[in-house]
């Protein structure tokens, strides 16, 4: 038994160092998957915009665009299992996110629970990590699960709500199993406390509640006792970022020539005058020190990476509050713990994060967000 111990002793390091090693080459291929996805999305927009574009045309392109996003959620709910980076809170249409989850839960789900999902058509704006918010409601959909092991129905909600002058997205998840007792109702969020017997860490929604909090949120249960539970979450709608009237140049860099084409399109139909380059080199000379309202570049570029320019144009004359985005195949959250990436935002120059693939108007209320932000 000690040599058993032993061995776990000296085998536990070796696995989590593997583990380590699978998860930064995860890391590794999903970014360079979200490169190409964001070169297909980007693709689809512009041909579903197009005046000419045929209405069948526009169709193909809005399913080509709408497989380009689940694939980037596909890779965004895998990482995530993995990820040990803080929480990367930013503007998420709630309605789209949540779209994309069903396909998921059914499988998480089994043959024998039933889903029923109603989710809001519209835009619904808050402010969350995509990720917590996929752990959100996986969790709560495999406690809904574990409810019901004979089989049931778990309804999934979302939709907005106005609380008191203000306005939220709410979350619902609903499930028709044996529920909790009234006793055990208000221990259910507490860390380690947990009701199931022999598995379990106890630590499921009290991580539950972490991730909504941290959000602004709030999360609230109801409960009966043979007639199921529900589960609640409040999430506050994000205001309007104000809108900056486009003027001035962008300066884009990318060196894959088919998204800086279309990014460059974008940004010229928005009133920005665009100023293009394939490497650091090229826009350091394209760049000078007037007229230029703000960067977008890539984070991985020839040379010099996306940082070390924007670096490069804050240090020369007039350039220390310059606005950027940087865009990136990894996810926001990695990209932040990347050491020029830190030194930059520890700056007052305002500077924003992208994650790709992107929708074109998210590319606009970044960059439009960091020309607005104080700096």
């Amino acid at each position: 038994m000690n040599a058993e111990r032993d061995m776990t002793a000296e085998t536990a390091p070796a696995q989590a160092e593997r583990m380590q090693v699978v998860g930064r080459f995860a890391a590794g291929i999903a970014h360079d998957f979200n490169n190409l996805l964001a070169t297909v999305q980007a693709a689809a927009e512009a041909i579903a915009s197009r005046e000419a574009a045929d209405p069948q045309s526009r169709d193909d392109a809005r399913q080509i665009r709408m497989a380009a996003r689940k694939g980037a959620a596909l890779v965004r709910h895998l990482l995530g299992f993995t990820r040990d980076s803080p929480a990367a809170p930013q503007r998420l249409d709630l309605a789209e996110a949540m779209a994309d989850l069903p396909p998921l839960l059914r499988h998480l789900l089994g043959e024998s629970v039933r889903l029923d999902a109603e989710l809001a058509a519209g835009p619904l704006v808050v402010r969350i990590d995509p990720t917590a918010l996929d752990q959100v409601v996986l969790n709560l959909a495999a406690n809904a699960r574990d409810a019901m092991p004979e089989g049931g129905v778990l309804t999934l909600r979302c939709h907005s709500v106005r609380l008191d002058g203000t306005g939220f997205a709410r979350i619902e998840v609903a499930d028709t199993g044996r529920g909790i007792a009234p006793s055990v109702l208000p221990r259910i969020f507490e860390p380690f406390f947990t009701t199931r017997s022999n598995q379990g860490t106890g630590l499921g929604l009290a991580t539950v509640r972490e991730l909504v909090e941290g959000a602004g949120g709030h999360i609230h249960a109801e409960s009966t006792l043979g007639a199921g539970t529900r589960m609640r979450v409040l999430l506050p709608l994000a205001e309007e970022s104000p809108r900056k009237a486009a003027g001035g140049s962008v300066l884009l860099v990318d060196d894959e020539p088919l998204a800086r084409r279309l990014a460059e399109q974008a940004l010229t139909a928005w009133g920005w005058r665009v100023r293009a380059a394939a490497s650091a080199e090229e826009a350091l000379a394209l760049a000078g020190t007037e007229g230029l309202a703000a960067v977008v570049t890539d984070m991985e570029l020839p040379g010099d990476n996306g940082a070390e320019l924007l670096a490069a144009l804050r240090a020369r004359p007039g350039g220390e509050r310059l606005p950027a985005v940087i865009v990136s195949g990894h996810v926001e959250a990695r990209l932040k713990q990347q050491k020029e990436v830190k030194e930059l935002l520890a700056t007052r120059a305002p500077t924003l994060l992208l994650g790709k693939p992107y929708p074109l108007p998210e590319l606009r209320a970044r960059l439009e967000s960091a020309i607005a932000a104080p700096g």
